[in-house]
């Protein structure tokens, strides 16, 4: 941030104007209710970790991608954005996460680095609000973004599928051709493939990707199969789950442990009394107290 003076920093320039750019506010659905809104309990625990930012900033001030593109939105903007996305009442979370997730300094720009989870001092985590914004984007309205953001993240699914490792060859022109070995000959793919050539070159001289699959054993059965059996696992879930650090249990889990906890303390076993002092030694101390 901006130095202003001695521990004074410039917070409106860096960091107040990127949270009004998410539109910080509830926007009500139609028709608006006579009463109050009943909301499940479900999604307000959803968006309870969010809540808990205090806007003090410390993520903003550890973003790489930030101090990489100071253009990029940013974790506390972000994690604000999903205060409202999350929110059921909202009316807007459709053209919210179309905004989001087409803007290049958006929720694709974020590079998981996991500086904001370390700085946050209230538990909020912003990249996971990040990576919670890209699975509504992506799996629930299925927003096929200008960035490649989606066809990316679909790509590194379908790569882990089929090879149990990273093909990285292969990643690049799934990302922005399609999500199949033919993506590199999409026309959409051509002139972006074309510009990228410098930087794979250099990728490729620091050895930073390799050219050959990363597996290239034709036996199902001698690939890796972490990788694999993780995805299987996620898969096979019958819901997408969602963790959050405040809440969590129920309200019979916490039940079942203050009844526990009262349990253990009555069958604890008391101390044992202290000894009586003599006779004699409390006479002496009642002398001298008199004196």
């Amino acid at each position: 941030m901006p130095v202003l003076k001695d521990l004074i920093v410039d917070m409106d320039a860096v960091h107040w104007k990127k949270v009004q750019r998410v539109t910080p506010w509830l926007i009500n659905k139609e028709p608006i209710p006579e009463r109050e809104y009943i909301v499940p309990r479900e999604s307000m625990i959803d968006v309870t970790q969010s809540m808990a930012c205090i806007q003090c900033g410390a993520c903003v001030s550890d973003c790489l991608s930030m101090e990489v593109d100071p253009l990029f939105i940013g974790p506390a903007a972000l994690a604000k954005a999903y205060r409202f996305v999350g929110d059921p009442r909202d009316d807007e979370q459709f053209r919210r996460l179309k905004d989001l997730a087409e803007d290049p300094h958006g929720i694709y720009d974020c590079t998981h680095c996991f500086k904001c989870i370390e700085a946050c001092p209230k538990g909020v985590a912003p990249m996971n609000q990040i990576m919670r914004l890209r699975r509504r984007a992506g799996n629930d309205h299925h927003i096929v973004d200008r960035n490649n953001g989606d066809r990316h993240e679909r790509a590194f699914v379908t790569l882990i599928r089929d090879y149990g490792l990273l093909h990285e060859a292969e990643l690049l022109p799934r990302s922005l051709g399609g999500d199949s070995w033919f993506g590199k000959f999409h026309p959409a793919a051509g002139q972006e493939l074309v510009s990228s050539l410098s930087v794979i070159t250099k990728a490729v001289m620091r050895r930073k990707v390799s050219i050959k699959a990363q597996c290239s054993a034709q036996d199902p059965q001698e690939r890796p199969q972490t990788g694999q059996g993780d995805l299987r696992e996620v898969e096979s879930r019958p819901e997408r789950s969602e963790f959050n650090i405040y809440i969590s249990g129920t309200d019979e889990d916490n039940n079942d442990s203050a009844h526990e906890s009262a349990t253990a303390t009555a069958t604890k076993p008391k101390p044992a009394a202290k000894k009586k002092a003599p006779a004699k030694k409390k006479a002496a101390a009642k002398k001298r107290s008199t004196k």
